[in-house]
């Protein structure tokens, strides 16, 4: 089960980074092929720390790929509830062993 996490992680870290990229383009309004590089250097710093490339996903995906608010945040932040759940389901076990 773990990797299936692993892996779901990174496919969806891969349309995040996209997601941040244009997100980012789109705020410092690059257009030259140095905005656009910054721009990638940014989305790739910021991608994969979970809250941060989350939010940042969620403005591209709305307000660049014109997706609605509520699909990008299931998308970008689908990750929270399972590890809640997971969290959840971990205390119980340990309440009941203890």
């Amino acid at each position: 089960m773990k990797v299936f996490f692993q892996i779901a992680y990174f496919v969806i870290g891969v349309v995040q980074f996209f997601a941040v990229w244009d997100g980012v383009s789109h705020v410092i309004g690059a257009e030259s092929f140095i905005g656009r590089f910054f721009a990638f250097a940014g989305a790739a710093f910021v991608t994969y720390i979970p809250l941060v490339g989350s939010a940042i996903g969620v403005y591209g995906a709305v307000n660049v790929w014109d997706w609605s608010f509520g699909k990008s945040m299931t998308l970008f932040f689908w990750y929270v509830p399972v590890y809640l759940l997971f969290l959840l389901y971990s205390l119980v076990l340990s309440r009941r062993e203890g």
